[in-house]
């Protein structure tokens, strides 16, 4: 998948070094983690691969390749060896729900950029499901239910995004938008208000700012809003 490396988390490493017996990996395994720990991931993608390759139904050695493909920024294949573990030994969803959650979310990014909106939120609804607490993407579904012009559905993730991280920037900037778009301005306004003093460097804001402004009929301080997003879009 095209995906860059500065969309791979600096998250906390998920290992799972734990063999189906209970007992401590061996062999290609305990290689695997021991390189995993070290942050050689494409060291330990090399391990698991062939742990994997000598025994396909070794759940803990797919969970770890796992994390060591989420840490190569290989969303694609983080996920399937997820869903092969999960499927061989249920135990281990719990364990790295978070990251493949992000997973979900960082491939949903990829998709909407490249205008699959559809198969973007059925991976962001995937994200959600796997973890409750991951604000970024029930603001991303809002995103994306603004560009299907469904407005009070994306009042509703953004909610939920601000009930977990009030001072997300993002989610406040697009539930104004939708705010705007279901004609409840001065509530727009002062959600636009917010994202601006966390975040005055994104020109998007003022912009959007100047739209509330002028709704409102103050023509000033919209031209005021528009020329300080044309100069932040200058630097």
């Amino acid at each position: 998948m095209g995906m860059t490396a500065a969309m791979v988390l600096s998250a906390a490493l998920i290992l799972v070094p734990v063999s189906s017996r209970g007992a401590a990996p061996s062999g290609l395994d305990a290689e695997g983690i021991a390189l995993l720990l070290q942050g050689d991931y494409a060291g330990a993608l090399k391990k698991f691969d062939a742990s994997i390759a000598r025994h396909p139904k070794n759940a803990q050695a797919l969970a770890n390749r796992c994390t060591a493909r989420y840490k190569l920024g290989d969303m694609d294949g983080s996920i399937a060896d997820f869903k092969s573990a999960v499927a061989l030994k249920r135990t281990l969803k719990g364990e790295i729900s978070a990251q493949i959650s992000d997973a979900y979310y960082r491939r949903a990014l990829w998709l909407a950029e490249k205008g699959e909106r559809a198969k973007a939120a059925l991976d962001l609804y995937d994200s959600v499901r796997l973890n409750r607490r991951n604000p970024r993407a029930y603001a991303k579904i809002g995103e994306l239910a603004i560009l299907n012009a469904e407005f009070r559905t994306a009042v509703d993730y953004f909610d939920r995004a601000l009930k977990l991280d009030k001072n997300l920037d993002a989610a406040l900037a697009g539930r104004a938008r939708a705010l705007l778009e279901l004609g409840k301005t001065r509530q727009a306004l002062a959600d636009v208000d917010t994202a601006i003093l966390l975040r005055p460097s994104e020109a998007a804001y003022f912009e959007l700012r100047a739209e509330a402004h002028k709704t409102l009929g103050r023509a000033d301080q919209a031209a005021k809003d528009e020329r300080w997003a044309h100069e932040l879009r200058k630097k």
